[in-house]
């Protein structure tokens, strides 16, 4: 998704680049059909920065590290002797590597929340520790909440604004606000608050990679890049001071295309919609937060389940989901399609493969009807879980399924898994760039460009030896480029791409010439 984990973006960006690839604007192919080109993304502009005169105003608003960089709204609960909480994502807290279903409740964290991150005035801001991670998920919402190691009053005091969520949803086409610190190409010193005026659009659901989330706003917020996580959407007064959050941006496709293939994957939202998902460009989404507020009690402590609408789970799934060809074939990594449920106690669960639908079926008591229940045994764990590998016969027809399952009668506590049955080959030919380093050596470095080219297979040799006509001969491509040396010269590479169902490309066949 846009606006991940630093942690999570910078590896994968890493390991592009150890490869000599590029996922976001990729080498041309050597043999293009005219529809095959990348299209290079356009990138979100940073808003302005907040003015100097605006910063008491907004001074709730964070730049939060606590895994990566992100935003976060320290939240108004009514109580000053109660602790002190911000309101971020869950994907900036850790969930980006969770299972997408699980919820977290009560962990020991890390990280500091930064106030006053001001144009001209980032020697005077003020760093908190974050000393707890009360809530955290990414299933069915992207929200996390984080306790800071101070009081709410003990912030006051100091001169920090914080913020309602508020009770209700906003309207569609309201004019809203937001605030936050986007990070992404900019210098440190350049990381500071940004003000941008926007209009919300409309409610949906999404799918973005293995997550499903209801009742993000669309908007068009400018700037929003990496380090707008968390941010908050904010309704003001007239006379431009903050009323309440009405949600939180949690991902845009700016800096994607559709054209390079992948919607719905990471970085790729798409739009759930009557006709199926679909992505729309330079997009952003807000997250939902109204009612939050009823999930913190009088003495301004969060709790959830009551008039709290925050989800819990009591089955998910460890690991499961993805995109496939259908049937039982695998991946391009080798799995087969399967789902590992775990849930908090023994049992049994029911479960159910449905077409996506506007993404709610999980949820749905209907979606059980003709279940038959499973066995979901004790299992070892730290947690105490327990679990059971459930093998889906996906169709061999093209389309986006839910693998639904339900413990008991907790229809709000089911799982949500995301298959996708993909049968159609890439859209980009397979292709590689070769190198001259000097002294007649070679560097051989294929193109990746996810999730349409997620993995390469390759074979070189001789011209008048390698056998490029029986693809199950090759050999996978890892991290490291080929090296050929001048010996090993004249050679053909021949090479074809993996899509992440596993579909392939046609071999092509790259001659490589002696000195």
């Amino acid at each position: 998704m846009a606006l991940k984990s630093v942690c999570g973006s910078a590896a994968a960006a890493a390991l592009l680049l150890l490869a000599g690839c590029t996922g976001v604007t990729p080498p041309a192919p050597i043999t293009p059909a005219p529809s095959a080109t990348p299209v290079t993304p356009v990138a979100a502009t940073p808003a302005d920065p907040l003015p100097l005169a605006d910063l008491a105003a907004f001074s709730g608003v964070v730049s939060l590290n606590a895994g990566s960089n992100c935003s976060g709204t320290l939240i108004d609960t009514g109580a000053t002797a109660g602790p002190a909480y911000v309101l971020t994502n869950g994907h900036c807290i850790g969930d980006v590597g969770r299972s997408p279903q699980t919820t977290t409740h009560e962990l020991d964290w890390f990280g500091t929340a930064e106030f006053l991150a001001a144009e001209g005035n980032l020697d005077a801001t003020l760093s908190v520790d974050v000393v707890k991670l009360e809530y955290s998920t990414m299933r069915h919402t992207d929200t996390g909440i984080v306790r800071l190691d101070a009081t709410l009053g003990e912030l006051e005091d100091l001169g920090i604004r914080p913020v309602k969520i508020a009770d209700a949803e906003p309207l569609a086409g309201q004019d809203v606000v937001n605030v936050g610190v986007p990070v992404q190409d900019l210098d440190q010193e350049e990381w500071v608050l940004r003000r941008g005026d926007c209009t919300l659009g409309a409610q949906h659901t999404l799918i973005e990679g293995r997550w499903l989330w209801f009742d993000a706003w669309s908007n068009d917020c400018p700037g929003i890049i990496q380090g707008s996580s968390g941010s908050p959407v904010l309704s003001v007064d007239t006379d431009g001071n903050p009323t309440g959050v009405v949600a939180m941006i949690n991902t845009t496709t700016w800096g994607g295309t559709a054209a390079n293939g992948g919607a719905c994957s990471m970085n790729h939202p798409c739009e759930v919609t009557a006709d199926g998902a679909s992505m729309v460009e330079e997009t952003s989404y807000a997250q939902s937060v109204a009612g939050l507020g009823k999930c913190f009690d009088d003495a301004g402590v969060f709790r959830t389940g009551g008039a709290c609408p925050l989800p819990d789970s009591s089955v998910w799934a460890e690991t499961g989901g993805g995109t496939f060809q259908g049937g039982d074939v695998p991946d391009a990594t080798g799995a087969t399609p399967q789902v590992s449920l775990v849930g908090r106690t023994a049992g049994t669960v029911r479960t159910a493969l449905v077409p996506l639908g506007d993404g709610s079926a999980c949820t749905s008591a209907t979606t059980y009807a003709s279940a038959e229940p499973q066995e979901l045994p004790e299992a070892a764990g730290e947690w105490d879980l327990v679990g059971a590998k459930i093998s889906v016969d996906l169709p061999e027809t093209e389309g986006r399924f839910l693998f639904c399952a339900v413990s008991g009668n907790d229809y709000a506590g089911a799982a949500s898994v995301l298959f996708d049955v993909d049968r159609t080959p890439p859209i980009f030919a397979a292709a590689a760039d070769v190198e001259d380093i000097g002294g007649g050596t070679m560097i051989v470095r294929p193109h990746l460009v996810p999730p349409e080219i997620q993995t390469v297979r390759f074979t070189w040799g001789a011209p008048d030896e390698v056998d490029c006509d029986d693809p199950t001969t090759f050999q996978d491509f890892f991290i490291v480029p080929l090296t050929l040396e001048a010996s090993d010269l004249p050679a053909t590479y021949c090479l074809y791409g993996l899509d992440s169902a596993g579909n392939a490309t046609d071999v092509t066949r790259i001659e490589i010439p002696g000195k």
